[in-house]
């Protein structure tokens, strides 16, 4: 079946107003994991035999806004200090009018704790993604075009590897080092969708009827890219393959999101989910995303045709599989599975009343980051899942 069409009906089965996660509550500072049912290794929302273990391993200040970018294989934290950024330079709007000098702290990650390796200043954005060698930023030029740079994780060099005379935006970078991004004239509002490929080549996607491409997410297999198309008050999920130019340029699909949203909603629903998290490996490609309507993360996949809601209220995610995953909402931090099964509910375990942003710390005995914002600094906790059995 067409994903469009099976998208648009599998919506109203899933998130109907009584179609709710299966929850434990627990009482504040309660830690608890489940077992997975024998019969069917399907997780037990009843079981309270395990649990989990944190330790808080550092604190480091932020804006009050950024949320920090991970390297991919976890070890290494880029997080923005100073000033936040204005809403115009965040959307990437015409009315944008440069950004204020700010530090920008790197950390590494190991087993005893989080050490600063080294504090840069620019006025620059902290980006969407990183890889291997660096983190993304994106700055302004004195003329109005807009640059994406990658700071390196082990010295704070800067190389810009998009600098022209374009409003160049929202960039990511995937694994093998092709990168993702927006762009459009400083004269201009639609964004077009832009791809350089390893090679050097580059492809696009133009802006047509006055939508835009924002927030492009490149799959952990590399053949696969996401991207919202914005337009006035719509948003659209499109998707394509990165396997050649044609494919790309003239495959993309779209599906349908919502009808009565506003740029800064568009921005949302990918703002809590930054690098690999937006397209975790362990499943098939993917993208997590917040849904601006329905006020939960859903995950979809072109290769299930199956939109999977998270617990309700769920606002950031991190995987730790391909069906089970840490998701934060204001009541605290939930052990989520999810469905298989168009119109199912995701079963859903209260694992803490503390409201902390979950990622992977890539560390084997503590594989869970927990970034728990507070007072203009992010709390550091390195956690892990005991099964008691």
């Amino acid at each position: 079946m067409n994903p469009k069409a099976l998208f648009t009906l599998v919506l109203p089965l899933i998130f109907n107003p009584g179609c709710v996660s299966r929850e434990v509550s627990r009482t504040p500072g309660s830690y608890i994991t489940p077992e997975r049912d024998g019969e069917s290794d399907r997780l037990d929302p009843t079981d309270v035999s395990a649990q989990m273990t944190w330790r808080k391993i550092g604190e480091v200040d932020y804006d009050d806004f950024s949320i920090p970018l991970s390297s991919p294989d976890g070890r290494f934290l880029a997080v923005r200090s100073g000033a936040p950024p204005a809403w115009p330079a965040i959307l990437a709007r015409p009315d944008a009018r440069g950004l204020p000098v700010v530090p920008f702290e790197i950390l590494r990650l190991d087993s005893t704790g989080a050490v600063s390796l080294q504090t840069i200043r620019g006025p620059w954005l902290l980006g969407r993604a990183a890889d291997d060698v660096g983190f993304l930023v994106e700055g302004y030029r004195p003329a109005g075009a807009r640059r994406i740079g990658r700071v390196a994780w082990e010295t704070g060099e800067v190389t810009w590897l998009v600098d022209d005379e374009f409003v160049n935006a929202f960039a990511t970078i995937g694994l093998d080092g092709t990168l993702a991004w927006s762009r459009r004239s400083t004269d201009a509002r639609g964004l077009d969708l832009m791809v350089r490929r390893p090679d050097g080549s580059t492809w696009t996607i133009e802006s047509k009827f006055d939508r835009s491409w924002v927030d492009p997410v490149i799959a952990p297999d590399g053949r696969t890219i996401f991207a919202m198309r914005k337009g006035d008050g719509t948003v659209e999920l499109g998707w394509s393959r990165l396997t050649e130019k044609t494919r790309f340029e003239h495959g993309m699909q779209t599906i349908p999101i919502s009808i009565r949203t506003n740029d800064r909603l568009v921005h949302s629903m990918l703002a809590p989910q930054t690098g690999a998290e937006a397209s975790p490996p362990g499943g098939p490609p993917r993208i997590i995303f917040l849904h601006p309507d329905l006020g939960r993360m859903i995950e979809w996949s072109p290769d299930r045709d199956l939109a999977r809601p998270f617990s309700e209220g769920a606002m950031a995610v991190s995987m730790l599989d391909a069906d089970r995953g840490i998701a934060m909402s204001k009541d605290g931090l939930f052990l989520t599975e999810l469905t298989n099964v168009a119109g199912g509910v995701p079963a859903s375990i209260l694992l803490s009343s503390d409201v902390a942003i979950p990622r992977r710390s890539g560390i084997d005995e503590d594989p869970i980051l927990f970034l728990r914002p507070i007072s203009g600094r992010y709390e550091l906790f390195l956690a892990h899942l005991n099964d008691v059995n």
